[in-house]
């Protein structure tokens, strides 16, 4: 494995504390905190909202959209049709573009704590839907961290949702087809068919059952 490879695996073990503490903020933070963003949207007009709204979501199904296909195209490997594919955490085109996705999951994430009262987005953000997308982002940075198909999945899912948010219907099958192969990953790990950690291919399926 090249040097600069295993500092930025080196660099996502290292992160997991303070993007712990982030994701924890995120999950215990009240609505009352953001205050702000209700008074900022409700004294935008109702077209310049709509339209701000439109443009942000349209800008990350792009993004996502991206960063979706080149996760494909740089870390799939087409050629081994399996549960238990190869991974590619060593090429730096794969470690690359997942580290761009992690960051991007978590950056909208964050951000959206924000836009979704200020633009009126009507995106869930009870208790319990902050913990599950927490729960899931913690659970793809420690993944990658170790090297895992998990968090490729993981990322695929989250981008898949922000590529097809227009399109529910589409999300809702391609979402199921993805949990479906995690499912058939962990059974492959479980049964000694794969080598890779039992504890987080559960925690993954776990995880994307409540996503």
């Amino acid at each position: 494995m090249e040097e600069p490879v295993r500092r930025m695996l080196r660099l996502f073990r290292l992160s997991v504390p303070p993007v712990f503490f982030l994701l924890t903020c995120y999950v215990f933070l009240g609505e009352h905190v953001f205050g702000l963003a209700y008074v900022v949207g409700n004294r935008l007009k109702p077209r310049m909202r709509a339209t701000l709204r439109g443009f942000y979501r349209l800008s990350t199904a792009f993004v996502a959209l991206v960063i979706h296909t080149y996760l494909w195209y740089a870390c799939g490997d087409f050629y081994d049709a399996s549960a238990c594919p190869a991974t590619h955490f060593e090429e730096r085109n794969c470690l690359a573009i997942t580290s761009a996705a992690a960051l991007y999951c978590g950056t909208t994430l964050l951000v959206e704590r924000w836009t979704n009262p200020m633009l009126g987005l009507n995106q869930p953000t009870g208790l319990r839907a902050r913990c599950s997308a927490a729960a899931g982002l913690m659970l793809t940075w420690i993944t990658i961290a170790d090297q895992q198909l998990c968090g490729h999945l993981l990322l695929l899912l989250f981008t898949a949702r922000r590529t097809l948010v227009h399109f529910p219907r589409v999300e809702q099958v391609y979402a199921i087809g993805i949990k479906c192969y995690a499912v058939v990953h962990m059974s492959q790990i479980l049964t000694h068919r794969c080598a890779a950690i039992p504890k987080l291919a559960v925690a993954t399926v776990a995880a994307m059952a409540v996503l």
